[in-house]
This record gives C-alpha cells, structure tokens and sequence, in this order.
C-alpha cells in the first residue's frame, strides 16, 4: 500500500515524453506510482494519506541552483532598502532613523537591497549621509548585489576603517578627495565586515536557536515552491546552523553546501568531499571567486563600464592563483563552483578549468560557473566545449536591468545571459535567484527567463528568450543536473523523490505578464507538506 497519494492534479512530469497525469503515489518519500486517480486507488490502505490537488498543477519540485539561504536568514530582521521601498535618499535614510529610534544606542542598524540606480539621486549612501541619522548606532547597509555596503562613521570606527586603511586587495575603499573613507565598500572590504559581523552573531547562538534562525528562513524558501536550495557561501558557522537544523528536524528542504575555499581547510583536512552527508543536508562544492558583482561594476571586464566608478572591475586574485586552487581542489576531488561575472572573470575562470580539463571534456566532477553575465560567444564556445554547466539567475532582468543597461550600454547588455545561446550550445543551466541580492521567487526568475524585461521595460537582448518548457526545465531538470541529482530529482519519475512544487495554474498555459502572480498551493518534500497555502 501506499503511504500518500496525490490525486485530482495535472501532474506535469517534464519526462522525456512530457507525460501528464491524474495522480502520483508515494512510498517512504519516493514516487511509487503514476496514473489515473482509478489506476491508484487499489494502492490506498488503512494508513494511507489522501490529498485532494483539486486540479491544480503539480511540478517537479522547483530547485535554486545558486542562492545565499543563510545570509537571508540572517538579513530577514533588518531594513528591507530594495526598489520597492526605496526610491531616493530620503527614503533610505527615514528607514535608518525609524531603527535607530527604536535601539539602544551601540546597537547595531542593518539593511539590505538598497543600489543606487534604484535612487533618484543615482548614487551610494556614504557616511555623511546616514551619521545625522544615526548619530549613536553603527550603520550597515548592504547593497543589493552583496559585492558592496555603506558604513556609517561609528561602524568605520568598530572597523579602524580610516584614511590610512590600505585598500585590500581584491576591494576597493572609497575615499572622498580629502583621503577620507565615505564608508562605501567593495568585494573583499565588504567581506571582512560582513564576515566578522555574522561570525560574531551565529557564534552567540545556542544549538536550538540556529536551529529555529535556519528553519524560519528555509520555511520562506518553501513558501516559494522551492524543495532545494544550493547556498553559495557556506563557512563553519552557516553549516553548523544547518547541521543544527537538520538534526533537529527542522530542515524542511533540501540544502547543497557551496564551501567558500577560504573557509575549507577543515573540509579538506578531514577529506570530506563533495557529496558527503544525506539526501537532506549534502556537502557540495569549493566556492571560488574570480571577480566581483555586475550590479556595483566590479565585476571585471575588457572594456570600462559606462558609469562610476568608470573602470574595469576587478579581480579577487590572479589568473596564475585561480589556476592554481583549481588544480589543487580538483586533484582532491571536489566540485569547483567559481563566481564569474565579467568576461575577463569568465575567460580567467576557463583557463583555469581547461588546465584540468582540457579544452575538451566531458567534467566528469561537474565544475561550474556560478552566474556568466558577460558570456560572450568565444567564451561560450568555450564552456560548452568543456561542458561546463552555469548557474544562472533570470531574476536578474526584472530587478537588476535597468542597470545593466546603464553600465553597459544597450548594445553591449543585448549579449548579457545569453540563455537560448547556450542551452543551444548544450551548455546545461540551473535556474537560482542569487537571495538576497534578488527575490527567491522562481516566478519571478520563470518570467525574467521568458521575457528579459527591466524594471522600465526595456528588453535586454530578446533573441536569447526562452520558452516557458526551457525555463521550467531550468528551474528542475537543468538545478538537478548542476548537484548530481539527475537521477532523484528533476522529473517526475517512479523511484526518484517525491519532490513536488503545486501551482495553482501552469505557467505556460496563461499570459506571461501573469506568471509571477499565479499563486503557490503546496510544497512537497519526501512526500511530506512542507508548505501549504
């Protein structure tokens, strides 16, 4: 007998023949069955669950390929500074005084999201502005590609951040034209206060309190129809909360661990490998960076962006280094996930996987690119020639575009993602959001992915649109490739999990413009609601 049955669905398998059928039985968290709610009904027993679909639409369950759950948990009580609450200054700076009214003085003001082509006045916060407001509390605030933050005055202080601070390499201070730190940060000066301050706060927690602090987050995930989540920044206290959670029973989906290489001599010491743990909870693999974020111009690329800070971007180490800690993770039999936005970043990121793979290769251990923006077609040529898969974020059009446009320059940001490219190329895509830098919200990333429209409505390269079935692909079929779970996740198949994402409509049944809309009816992992509306 079956332990549940599903029945009075649409079940859109995504199999190869794209078979849709009435219901699906489970068996100790597997798919059992599939067919008629006639054909299932012998299988019910005494102790078997019945759930009525009532004719909404069950998915493969939707998987983010590249996201940062841990830091969303931990940015989930501060200042949301995105669009849609922060159009200019002003803005930003009554939400920092609201906070700083309400804390003690000394306490800590956090936002996030905020990017200063979302404001009127087109530019950063800095110390100047956010010390008026805050006159007794040390500021920050994120910005939304998480390459960047603003500092105010006390928080400098705390960070013995000053006109004599040398630049670190891989970052950028920016000082004003007396010398002075306007408290705005890049990349590796960003880390180092993001990193000490979530060290400190996680390190403060008990055992059941990261427990709760991950499963409030991972419950936001499955409010989304996400079963899975792969976090791309994963160090000793992001994997002990989600030990913690995972061991408490409080881990309602599926987590893939991506190891920030600065963090894994542990891993590495105690040989534990991509792949390592269970089908809950799985260590997956080394995270590299090559170059910064695309949305603060940081990323690197060959030719200046259009706006400030007018340069290149930068590199967070040398080619000759990347190659280097390729080499040496690969050796070792780990997964290699590099962040790569620019093509400078990409074309570094390539040499370094070709000095293990060869320019032609089946990549046997996966290795990735975590984002792509600027693949241009010699580099994908490239990628696909070594079968590299990408993590890709279609989110992006919708929230990020309008700055790209600016930075790039319309002709340029035509070539930006070229999904239809690749996939053509046989280049295998996972669909992600990037949360917090974007909204985790796979609608959101399913429309971004169909019609690469910005915030103004401009359409950024229309040619390389994909349809709805290759953007639902991407969300299941193509995350499950990225983390080796092909043959468990996916598709709706007998014996692979039951992993289900329930949708009201199907996304590729009604308007476009409606897709981000349609609601989410039930999130299922191993069988079990995670997630209900």
């Amino acid at each position: 007998m079956l332990d549940t049955i599903f029945y009075n669905g649409r079940i859109c398998t995504l199999d190869n023949r794209n078979a849709v059928y009435e219901a699906v039985g489970v068996s100790q968290g597997k798919i059992a069955a599939l067919g008629t709610n006639r054909d299932l009904k012998p299988h019910t027993g005494p102790r078997t669950e019945t759930i009525d679909v009532k004719g909404a639409v069950m998915y493969p369950g939707f998987m983010e390929a590249h996201n940062h759950l841990a830091i969303f948990a931990y940015l989930l009580d501060g200042i949301d500074l995105s669009a849609k609450n922060a159009g200019k200054m002003d803005d930003v700076l009554e939400r920092v005084k609201a906070d700083a009214d309400k804390k003690p003085d000394g306490a800590w003001i956090k936002g996030a999201r905020y990017a200063e082509y979302f404001l009127a006045e087109n530019r950063h916060p800095t110390r100047h502005d956010l010390d008026p407001v805050s006159p007794a509390n040390p500021v920050v605030l994120f910005h939304t590609s998480f390459h960047a933050c603003v500092l105010n005055s006390r928080a400098l202080e705390k960070f013995d951040i000053d006109r004599k601070s040398a630049t670190p390499r891989g970052g950028i201070i920016e000082k004003d034209a007396d010398g002075e730190p306007t408290g705005v940060l890049h990349d590796e000066a960003m880390n180092v206060v993001f990193n000490r301050l979530f060290s400190n706060d996680m390190s403060a927690m008990k055992t059941h309190e990261l427990a709760s602090f991950c499963q409030r987050g991972a419950l936001h995930f499955a409010s989304c129809g996400l079963v899975f989540a792969a976090d791309a920044m994963v160090g000793p206290q992001s994997l002990a909360m989600y030990q913690a959670a995972r061991d408490a029973g409080q881990l309602p989906i599926r987590i893939y661990t991506m190891n920030l290489s600065t963090e894994s001599d542990d891993l590495v010491n105690a040989r534990i490998k991509t792949g390592f743990g269970d089908r809950r909870l799985r260590i997956g693999p080394i995270k590299i960076f090559a170059d910064g974020g695309m949305s603060n111009r940081t990323a690197a690329v060959g030719t200046p962006y259009l706006t400030p800070p007018h340069g290149k971007g930068l590199k967070i180490q040398s080619r000759e280094e990347l190659i280097e800690k390729v080499r040496g993770y690969h050796r070792l039999g780990y997964q290699i996930a590099i962040h790569a936005q620019g093509d400078e970043g990409i074309r570094d990121t390539l040499d370094a996987y070709e000095a293990v793979l060869g320019k032609t290769s089946g990549n046997p251990l996966r290795h990735r690119i975590e984002h792509g923006g600027c693949m241009y077609p010699d580099l994908l040529q490239r990628t696909a020639a070594m079968h590299i898969p990408v993590a890709v974020q279609p989110v992006f059009f919708s929230e990020l575009g309008d700055g790209f446009v600016e930075a790039f320059g319309a002709e340029t940001a035509d070539r930006l993602y070229p999904f239809k490219s690749m996939l053509a190329a046989g280049i295998p895509l996972g669909g992600s959001s990037d949360c917090p830098v974007s909204e985790i919200d796979p609608r959101k990333g399913l429309w971004g992915a169909v019609a690469r429209s910005t915030p103004s409505g401009n359409v950024i390269g229309p040619g390389e649109a994909l349809t709805m079935d290759d953007a639902l692909r991407m969300y299941t079929t193509g995350s499950a490739y990225l983390s080796f779970d092909e043959n468990v996740n996916g598709t709706i198949e007998v014996g692979k999990h039951a992993d289900f994402t329930v949708l009201a409509e199907d996304p590729r049944d009604v308007p476009l413009e409606t897709v981000p809309q349609i609601p989410f009816v039930m999130t299922v992992v191993a069988g079990e609601v995670v997630w209900a509306a």
